[in-house]
């Protein structure tokens, strides 16, 4: 099944889409958007696709290779904060857990991704990851929480 999709651009830059689509050899402006989603999507074109310009595949060729580094470095910083962080969490919140494990975390993601995250991105997947795991950190508090009333009782 086709996807559309739709593009905010004035008239006369989906005029100039058009004659640099016509310029580089593509039948209609929609062989060259699934040609570039095509790269984004896969790195590569399908076979016998017609090609954007070197500058654009190359660099739509990059932004794949990106996107693919930023899911890996995203996958591995739920890895570890899930193997490492997440009592602190539970327990003290995300900000004591970043600055707790915040360059760590960006050592391991280096060691295992060759990139390095923004420390904003970081901020963002601590609170995907609170989100996530909210009922599992709730859950964990509140064993803490009992554990600590029982051995209070003794």
């Amino acid at each position: 099944m086709r996807q559309n999709t739709y593009v905010n651009i004035s008239n006369e830059e989906f005029k100039t889409l058009d004659r640099i689509a016509s310029d580089l050899g593509f039948i209609s402006r929609t062989d060259l958007f699934t040609a570039c989603a095509h790269l984004l999507i896969y790195g590569e074109l399908a076979a016998g696709e017609p090609t954007p310009d070197g500058i654009t595949a190359g660099q739509l060729t990059r932004l794949h290779h990106y996107s693919e580094n930023v899911s890996c470095m995203q996958q591995t910083f739920m890895e570890i904060i899930r193997e490492t962080a997440l009592p602190v969490i539970a327990m003290k919140g995300i900000a004591t857990a970043e600055n707790a494990f915040g360059e760590d975390i960006k050592h391991l993601i280096y060691e295992r991704c060759g990139m390095v995250p923004e420390d904003t991105d970081i901020r963002t997947w601590f609170r995907i990851f609170k989100n996530l795991h909210r009922a599992e950190l709730l859950e964990y508090r509140s064993r803490q929480f009992a554990a600590a009333l029982a051995g209070d009782e003794e």
